[in-house]
């Protein structure tokens, strides 16, 4: 029962960030990231923070947890960076199911420092890469490709590969500070890190003299949207994680790639096709059977 409620919480969650992603696919086109990169992490630092000062339950001070929650901080910024060049670029058929695969590379990094591993999970990172390999494949008959060619469709997906890396590393050091100070301790401890990484990199571009595009109108809507989206997503997907609920919760949030694709289908019109949609399940079902195998 709590598995199946946690997985309820993991779809919401996809729901969620593939409604932010989506909003990411104007955004990041227009605006600069490094605002971007400000109203999402200073949002959510913002949330975290103020609900431990009023619980009185701040993150408490470890020099090794603190140190590898810095890194993962700026490897959030980095990974944010790939994905939004990925969004921009499209389609999100291909960047969202590529950056997906930090589950399995996650597996595969655990696995290469020390951690148990099994047949299945070694397998299912197969059927994830193979499916990524397909994504970014041109088809000259499918509708879906007529507006992207083979090169664009490649460099896409290494945008979104580039996302899963940085990610992985960034939730390698999140499990590292997790099993020091927990969960919630360590993702405050990312989100203000990834905050005053952004912090400089804005200082050191208004140092450069380099133009900072804000969002005016309905792109400032827009942006705040974005943001509130993110952090409901990591919300639920930390409520369904606790009590047990981490495998489940995962199961869930493994299905983003497919809601992003379908928020994009029916927002911005973008065309999914019968190949790209068997795809997109079998990465999804690749990811899905790593976490299970991990359980």
């Amino acid at each position: 029962m709590i598995q199946a409620t946690a997985v309820l919480w993991g779809l919401l969650g996809a729901v969620l960030i593939g409604a932010s992603d989506c909003i990411a696919r104007v955004t990041a086109q227009k605006i600069s990231s490094s605002v971007l990169f400000l109203f999402i992490m200073g949002l959510s630092s913002v949330v975290l923070l103020g609900w431990q000062i009023l619980t009185g339950n701040l993150p408490p001070w470890n020099s090794y947890a603190w140190g590898v929650s810095a890194l993962s901080g700026m490897l959030n910024i980095l990974a944010l960076f790939f994905l939004y060049k990925a969004l921009a670029r499209g389609p999100v058929t291909v960047a969202s199911p590529a950056a997906s695969t930090f589950v399995v590379l996650l597996v595969l990094l655990n696995a290469i420092t020390g951690e148990p591993w099994n047949f299945w999970q070694v397998l299912a990172i197969g059927i994830v890469f193979l499916g990524v390999i397909q994504l970014s494949k041109h088809s000259d008959t499918a509708a879906e490709d007529r507006d992207f060619d083979s090169r664009w469709l490649r460099v896409t997906a290494l945008y979104g590969l580039a996302t899963a890396v940085a990610i992985t590393v960034r939730m390698y050091m999140a499990q590292e500070a997790t099993d020091t100070i927990g969960a919630l301790h360590a993702l405050t401890l990312n989100r203000l890190f990834a905050l005053l990484t952004t912090l400089v990199l804005i200082g050191w571009l208004l140092l450069k003299n380099t133009t900072i595009v804000w969002p005016k109108g309905r792109l400032l809507h827009l942006v705040i949207l974005q943001t509130v989206f993110e952090t409901l997503a990591l919300s639920v997907f930390l409520l369904g994680s606790a009590s047990g609920g981490r495998i489940g919760a995962t199961i869930g949030f493994s299905a983003f790639s497919a809601t992003t694709a379908l928020i994009a289908w029916w927002w911005l019109g973008e065309k999914i096709g019968l190949r790209r949609g068997v795809w997109m399940m079998i990465v999804g079902g690749g990811i899905a059977l790593a976490t299970l195998m991990g359980a």
